[in-house]
């Protein structure tokens, strides 16, 4: 993701994007120069900085011309913080609350959600934590891990290079890891391939399906230790 896509995830338009890019670093414009140095038609630019002054983006200076500059970055990001902390309150107070997820077997597709259901997973895990995932990947939820570890959880890591963190228990197994799996406080599991070109997992907290990962988890480490001796 780059700042223009990220700021398009903040409610912008692209054009509302590259202009507040293009007005951080020019200064000062009309709606005439703007189209010029990003190549946006006049009219979609003078639109773009009405709405990127509407959206809390820039300010709007009253001229012979109408003149624009940009929002301090730092002013825009507490903005935006204060917008969507508002916005995250009303979701979380209004939304009527799920009933209790049974034993279904769920699938989620995709890395970045398959990355969110590990990391919210691993956030409200109580007491312990097993995951095995190769060395890169373990990268993307390593500070949930040590989030988990500081709170005082029992978590456990085979990966394909040795971790250096106190207070993990880890094992290294000299081998390509096809797939990630994943148990926390031995309820809930998640098993999938989190590289590829489809990224796909199963969640579930089915009992049988826990123990079964459990098992082969459980295995695995008793496979390590024989062969590290």
């Amino acid at each position: 993701m780059d700042v223009i896509d990220a700021l398009m995830q903040a409610g912008f338009t692209r054009h509302e994007s590259m202009l507040y890019m293009t007005l951080c670093k020019e200064g000062e414009l009309t709606g005439y120069e703007a189209s010029k140095l990003t190549g946006i038609p006049r009219s979609n630019a003078y639109l773009g900085l009405a709405g990127l002054s509407d959206k809390g983006g820039a300010y709007k200076i009253n001229g012979e011309a109408a003149r624009y500059i940009a929002v301090q970055p730092e002013e825009l990001v507490q903005n935006l913080k204060r917008k969507f902390s508002e916005i995250m309150k009303v979701i979380q107070e209004e939304i009527p609350q799920l009933n209790a997820m049974g034993e279904s077997f769920v699938t989620i597709n995709g890395r970045q959600q398959m990355l969110d259901k590990m990391k919210n997973l691993m956030n409200q895990a109580r007491k312990r934590i097993y995951i095995s995932i190769s060395r890169e990947q373990l990268d993307e939820v390593l500070e949930e891990l040590i989030q988990a570890r500081d709170k005082g959880l029992k978590v456990v890591v085979i990966t394909s290079e040795k971790l250096a963190m106190e207070r993990v228990i880890c094992y290294c197994k000299n081998k390509r890891f096809e797939s990630v799996r994943l148990i926390t406080d031995s309820e809930n599991v998640l098993t999938g391939q989190l590289g590829g070109t489809n990224p796909t997992c199963l969640f579930s907290r089915n009992s049988n399906m826990v123990d079964l990962i459990k098992d082969s988890l459980t295995n695995e480490i008793k496979l390590i230790n024989i062969n590290t001796k």
